[in-house]
């Protein structure tokens, strides 16, 4: 019987009941999985430390692979020679490799062992430590991961095993990564910790009785039965996660924005300081920040628009017709006024349909958010002069999960991270790639007008 994994908010404290304690009792997530084998904990004990993790099937592997790919490829580059693939994996062995520490044993009982390392980055920049040196490191922008194999009787020859596995960051900045991070690879990581119970528990019950046939060995043969086809899908498919999730992932989030200014702060940024995401895009215009400032001014559904696809906003009712042109009536703007991104009787319209202006600085910032006394997102306009005849227009979109989802959709759920990932975000930086260009392109054709105007 396989039980379920449970993953933890930040900041949470262990017990101290189990070494993994001593090692690290603070930490950011942590997943939990349980096994109950039919067999003795000295046989599980064994069987723990001695099954082979590559031999859980062709998706492990693949995963493995993919894992590795990052550095293979660089060290190719580079004409220097790779580690060759390891015949097998077996946690016995995490003391012989250079990344892996064996933090502490009871025998029997309990097996921990941990790393530290930059573990988002494509090619992961291991931290090597001594293993006493494991419980106080803190240096900034790394994570460190414990995980704990242990045994525990629950009846005549039968056992409860679980894996624990848990990570602490160092400081904010190695938080934010490893939170993007975590989403991704969380199902992942789940999935993983599954196939490697069952591998153990497969080999405890054979050892514990050969000519039993167990539904955990008859679930791994079948898995073993995968042909090639079946590893390629599975390595196809990681493959392209992993494409998306280190390479176009990241420059979306962050299209347009010269890299020093990525984490830059911006004006609106107080107004949400728990905000747990954030997602900045900027376009440069050939023309001053007065000239760009009375496009943005007029944003808003009833007003000039989205300088984006109103094609696509109004398939699905949303009323958008953008203007081309600096509509004099709608330049007077306070805070406090309401700048609707969709009609008031729009089907499931709420109070986020119709956010404030929270902050007005005229010719430098424009910054909404939605009304209410805890609010999930601020959406910031902000305008950076480079010369007197170009301007930097900045987009920022920061959020934090909605305290009032429930169900399938609920904030930090599988299928509402997946659909933001998989969905929303891309959706949002389509059209917001649009507004930008929309606004840069009508504001230096407004500038070529009035220069020939005044010639």
């Amino acid at each position: 019987m396989m039980g379920p994994a449970f993953g933890s908010s930040a900041s949470t404290e262990a017990d101290t009941s189990m070494l993994i304690d001593r090692h690290l009792p603070e930490f950011d997530v942590t997943v939990v999985r349980h096994a109950v084998v039919d067999a003795d904990p000295e046989t599980t004990y064994d069987a723990m430390l001695t099954a082979d993790l590559l031999d859980t099937g062709p998706i492990v592997r693949a995963l493995e692979r993919l894992r590795t790919a990052p550095m293979v490829v660089s060290q190719r580059l580079r004409g220097v020679s790779g580690e060759p693939e390891p015949e097998q994996l077996r946690f016995i062995d995490v003391s012989k490799t250079d990344e892996w520490l064996h933090l502490e044993d009871a025998p029997g009982e309990e097996f921990v062992f941990g790393a530290v390392g930059k573990f988002w980055q494509p090619a992961i920049e291991w931290r090597q430590l001594e293993p006493d040196a494991f419980a106080a490191f803190d240096e900034p922008g790394y994570a460190k991961l414990a995980i704990s194999l242990s045994v525990r009787s629950v009846g005549e020859g039968r056992t409860l095993l679980s894996y624990e596995a848990r990570t602490a960051t160092t400081d904010e900045r190695a938080r934010r990564n490893f939170r993007w991070y975590w989403r991704v690879i969380r199902p992942f990581a789940g999935y993983l910790m599954s196939r490697v119970l069952e591998r153990i528990k497969a080999d405890a019950e054979r050892q514990a009785s050969r000519d039993a046939t167990e539904p955990s060995a008859d679930v791994d043969n079948r898995a073993h039965s995968n042909g090639p086809s079946s590893r390629r899908i599975a390595t196809a498919m990681l493959v392209l996660v992993a494409t998306y999730h280190f390479g176009v992932r990241p420059w979306h989030r962050r299209w347009g924005v010269p890299a020093s200014d990525v984490e830059a702060p911006l004006p609106g940024d107080d107004l949400l300081p728990d905000a747990t995401d954030l997602v900045t895009h900027a376009i440069e215009i050939d023309a001053p920040t007065e000239a760009v400032w009375p496009w943005l001014v007029q944003l808003g559904q009833g007003r000039g628009g989205f300088y984006s696809y109103d094609w696509l906003e109004n398939a699905v009712g949303a009323d958008i017709h953008t203007v081309d042109r600096i509509v004099p009536e709608l330049q007077d703007l306070e805070e406090g006024d309401t700048i609707r991104l969709a009609p008031e009787d729009y089907p499931g319209s709420s109070p986020e349909s119709a956010p404030t202006v929270a902050h007005l600085d005229p010719e430098r910032a424009l910054v909404l958010r939605p009304p209410g006394e805890s609010p999930a997102w601020t959406w910031a306009f902000v305008l950076e002069s480079i010369d007197e005849d170009t301007t930097r227009l900045f987009a920022r979109m920061r959020s934090k999960p909605r305290q009032s989802s429930i169900g399938p959709f609920t904030e930090g759920s599988p299928l509402r991270t997946i659909t933001n990932y998989l969905f929303w975000e891309p959706a949002h930086f389509v059209m917001e790639r649009k507004m930008l260009t929309g606004i840069k392109r009508r504001a230096e054709q407004a500038k070529q007008i009035d220069s020939f105007s005044t010639a």
